[in-house]
């Protein structure tokens, strides 16, 4: 004799049945619409890969700020009387490729970021002054900055080709003494800002 509790049929079996097969369905649906969806690098999914673009040009201001040749010093005090020397024009700005031929930053920014994203190098100097030696455009509000802080001494000579054998506190270039003559060794604290988009 059969229970009375006891079912004769398989429906139980044949609803968990149903509801395993339906959830997998949309389960594959989901991953399947996550993995298709693409993120374009200037919405809101760029900003958990900000951190890791800061570092870079952090980390690529460092290197060419010890480099041995062409370093962020040399960089900053690439000047003649008239101005920063092979710059396009009195706004001091350098094409990309004269910026990566005659600089480490330069050639290291231009490696890692040439394809791939814009980027704008900035001089700030103690004395307010600002210089752009490379603006690719307006940054965007999601931009990632970095810099680098460079001490000019006032017997570093000039790196400039016209005057390099003048020392900075003797050729009136763009970046001018902050000690105005109070001070026998500092002549200027400039920020290497960078700014990549």
């Amino acid at each position: 004799m059969d229970s009375p509790y006891r079912s004769t049929t398989d429906r139980g079996q044949a609803y968990t049945l149903e509801g395993f097969i339906g959830a997998m369905i949309v389960l594959m649906a989901v991953l399947f619409a996550l993995q298709s969806a693409a993120v374009a690098p200037s919405t809101g999914g760029d900003r958990a890969v900000q951190p890791y673009v800061q570092q870079e040009i952090q980390d690529a201001l460092v290197v060419a700020a010890t480099a041995d040749d062409e370093n962020l010093s040399y960089m900053v005090r690439h000047w003649h009387d008239d101005g920063f020397e092979d710059a396009d024009n009195d706004d001091v700005t350098y094409d990309e490729s004269t910026f990566k031929s005659e600089f480490v930053l330069g050639s290291i920014l231009e490696r890692r970021f040439g394809d791939t994203r814009s980027y704008n190098v900035e001089l700030h100097s103690q004395t307010n002054e600002t210089y752009d030696l490379v603006d690719q455009g307006t940054p965007p509000s999601g931009a990632v900055t970095a810099s680098y802080t460079v001490t000019i001494y006032d017997d570093q000579n000039v790196t400039g080709d016209l005057q390099s054998d003048q020392t900075v506190s003797n050729v009136s270039g763009p970046i001018s003494d902050v000690a105005d003559g109070n001070d026998e060794t500092l002549y200027n604290v400039v920020e290497v800002r960078v700014i990549a988009w």
